[in-house]
Formats: structure tokens, sequence, C-alpha cells
């Protein structure tokens, strides 16, 4: 396939689209859009920004996070921003030659196997923000065969100096609430792979060379369950807090997470994508750095 010349990033401000745009390889250009500057839900304004810009491929930042409030609330806006967003963007670059770059989730699984999931294995959602993530990917691999869903688990990164908000970011939490109270309630029977977005950022962009469309899983090496991933955060930062384990039916979440949600990589990988690197290793970087 060609190399790339323009690229254009929605949602410009979350943890992998900045990392993204920081890890673009520098004949690139680069063109960030905030949510403030395009409404993806806004077709009319999704095919003006690609009119005006002509990107070769556009990167899809924007996405609804909030799992718990979209079993009430926010199932609107989650079905809004997760699937009509995508389905706008792709339908605008399947129309103006471009390719669209779909960033999806681990939790478009059950978490019923016990054996890393791989692009096969077939989704089911437990609750309505997995279900939006998923009807995202369906509309825009729909859209076109030359479109990219990538699947990521996890993610945690540098976040944007003046706020620092933990919200969204695993670690970033931990340490907050590990400093204010001593102890934590963690649960302990949900198992993925946390992802370091610069890393997966790397990998994103060695795909875009490699593959030709269709679903891609991409994540740090390894897996844990969230109690010892909050244990591991506090070892390596040096703070004395106590994670206590519960159970995730114990600890009562509005929507339900698949217990085993680890992405197989080999697709990537037989590509030519170099393997990310280990989770721990990756988090000790970033506690170095943010803790």
């Amino acid at each position: 396939m060609n190399s790339p010349r323009t690229i254009l990033i929605t949602g410009a401000r979350g943890q992998l689209a900045r990392a993204l745009a920081i890890a673009a390889p520098p004949q690139i250009e680069i063109m960030t859009l905030e949510r403030t500057e395009l409404d993806i839900c806004d077709a009319a304004a999704v095919r003006a920004a690609l009119e005006t810009h002509r990107p070769d491929f556009v990167f899809n930042g924007a996405a609804y996070n909030l799992v718990d409030i979209a079993e009430a609330d926010g199932a609107r806006a989650a079905l809004e921003i997760n699937a009509l967003g995508p389905a706008n963007l792709a339908a605008a670059c399947r129309d103006a030659g471009a390719r669209l770059v779909h960033f999806s989730t681990d939790f478009v699984f059950d978490g019923t196997k016990t054996t890393p999931y791989d692009e096969n294995d077939k989704p089911h959602p437990l609750g309505v923000y997995a279900a939006s993530k998923l009807c995202g990917e369906n509309v825009v691999l729909a859209a076109s065969p030359r479109h990219l869903v990538i699947r990521v688990c996890r993610l945690f990164g540098p976040v944007e100096a003046q706020t620092q908000k933990p919200g969204g970011n695993f670690p970033l939490l931990m340490l907050k609430l590990g400093r204010e109270r001593g102890k934590v309630r963690v649960v302990d029977d949900q198992i993925g792979s946390p992802s370091y977005t610069p890393d997966l950022a790397r990998g994103v962009w060695q795909l875009l060379e490699r593959a030709d469309g269709g679903a891609f899983h991409l994540s740090n090496a390894g897996e844990v369950s969230f109690a010892d991933y909050a244990a591991e955060i506090f070892q390596i930062a040096g703070v004395e807090c106590e994670v206590e384990r519960v159970s995730s039916a114990d600890y009562g979440a509005p929507a339900a997470r698949p217990l085993y949600s680890t992405l197989s990589n080999a697709k990537a990988h037989s590509l030519g994508v170099t393997p990310l690197r280990e989770w721990r290793e990756a988090l000790r970087e970033f506690l170095g750095s943010h803790a």
C-alpha cells in the first residue's frame, strides 16, 4: 500500500489520540481536531472537514467511555458517539477516498474464554457501552474493506500536563486514591492487558503501513487482574496502600465487564508489527515521569 501523507485525528485530546500525534513519522502531516472543533455526530460537519483537510487517513480518537453511566441515562450518548459518529466518518472517508482507522475495545467480548481473544472470536457485548462499540466496529467495516478497526485494552499513558485528570487512567487514579485513603477496593477477577498509549501508537503506525483493512488487536504483552495491577502500581511508585480484593459481583458496578479479555496480537505480528513490550516495563516508564 502507498504510504500516507496526511492524517486527520478526531477527538484529539484523548490519551491515544495525543500519543498517535506525537509518534507520527516526521514526513507525515498531522491535523488534529478536538470535539469542540468537530462533532463526529454531525454528518455534514464531518464531510466538510474532509473536504477542507483532504487527509489520506482519519484516526478516530473520539469515544464515549463512561461504561457505568451508559447503563442508565448515557445510552443515547454512547450510541451517538460510538456508533453514529463512526458511521459518519466511515461513509465520508469512503466517499472522499480516505481510509478510516477506528479504535474499539476488548469489552466487545463476554470474557468466557480463558485464552487470549483473536479477531475470529465472536463478539458478545455485556452492556450498553460494549454494544455501542461493537456497533461502531460493524458500521466502519461495512462501509469499506479498506477501513481499519483496532481493538485496544485498558489504556494508560501521558495526560495533559495542565489537568493531570486521573479519570480513564487507572495508574493515576490508583495513585490519587492510594495517597488520599491508604486503602483501595479493587476487583480481583477481571483479567486483561494494561496497554501504554505511546507503545500502542508506535504499533498503530507500523500496522498502517502493512494492513490493507479489517480488524486487528493491539495491546502490551502479558495479563493481570485489576487488584494485582493496583498492587504493582503502589509497589513501583513507593506508595503505602492496602489493596482490598473483591469480586466483580461484590463490587457491584452497574455495567457488567468481561472477566477475561486479554487480546491476542498474533494477527498484527504476522504482518511484521513489532510486539509491544510487557506491560510492567511500560508501567515503570510511565510512573517514572508521572508518579
